[in-house]
């Protein structure tokens, strides 16, 4: 019992070895090649794992390119599918807020360029 152990493990390993070295070559070979990574213009790299930050980075890039009635039109959307008046008067509550605090900001820039132009 004992040779007839020895002789499957060594039949095993020897029809094994070949059969596994093929499939470790093919897996190096037919690997997706890796994109580089970028640096993010906010720090650190973006490799497509970014999590929460990149997602709203990207948000914001496609506000930015939105045009005036592209937006309205998102707001009346998201407007709409509140259902409950409440929340419908907190959302154009925040908005006014956001809106307000935009509006500051923007104010900053501008002077602040025209003083050092």
């Amino acid at each position: 019992m004992k040779n007839l152990t020895k002789t499957l493990l060594t039949a095993t390993l020897i029809l094994g070895l070949p059969l596994g070295a093929y499939a470790a070559s093919e897996a190096t070979t037919t690997a997706p090649a890796e994109r580089p990574a970028v640096d993010c213009p906010m720090g650190g790299p973006m490799d497509g794992m970014g999590g929460k930050h990149h997602k709203r980075h990207d948000r914001m890039e496609r506000m930015q390119k939105m045009t005036p009635a592209e937006i309205q039109a998102q707001l009346q959307q998201r407007y709409d599918k509140l259902e409950d008046p409440a929340k419908q008067a907190e959302f154009v509550k925040r908005l006014g807020e956001r809106a307000e605090g935009m509006t500051k900001h923007a104010e900053a820039m501008k002077a602040f360029a025209d003083a050092h132009q």
